[in-house]
């Protein structure tokens, strides 16, 4: 199973994710901070602080947490959705 090798906070609730793979990820995270467990993600100044051991994303010292599996997760649902909308 591949491990997040780097992740990068951007604008707007998006993150880049990098993968040891080689694979790339752009998660926008934009719902999920409506959500109570992500809710404090809001706050600019937590949300830029990601970090990752490899396994999972975190933020506020593991506080806040987010898994590999979930991120495919979420990035084949959105996949799902913008195939059928035709947009990829």
């Amino acid at each position: 199973m591949a491990k997040i090798s780097d992740v990068e906070a951007k604008r707007g609730y998006r993150l880049l994710v990098e993968l040891d793979s080689g694979r790339v990820i752009y998660l926008n995270m934009t719902d999920k901070i409506e959500t109570v467990r992500f809710h404090d993600l809001k706050n600019e100044a937590i949300f830029e602080q990601v970090e990752t051991d490899g396994y999972a994303l975190y933020w506020d010292f593991g506080r806040i947490t987010m898994s590999l599996s979930e991120i495919n997760e979420m990035t084949r649902i959105a996949n799902e959705q913008a195939s059928k909308q035709g947009v990829i």
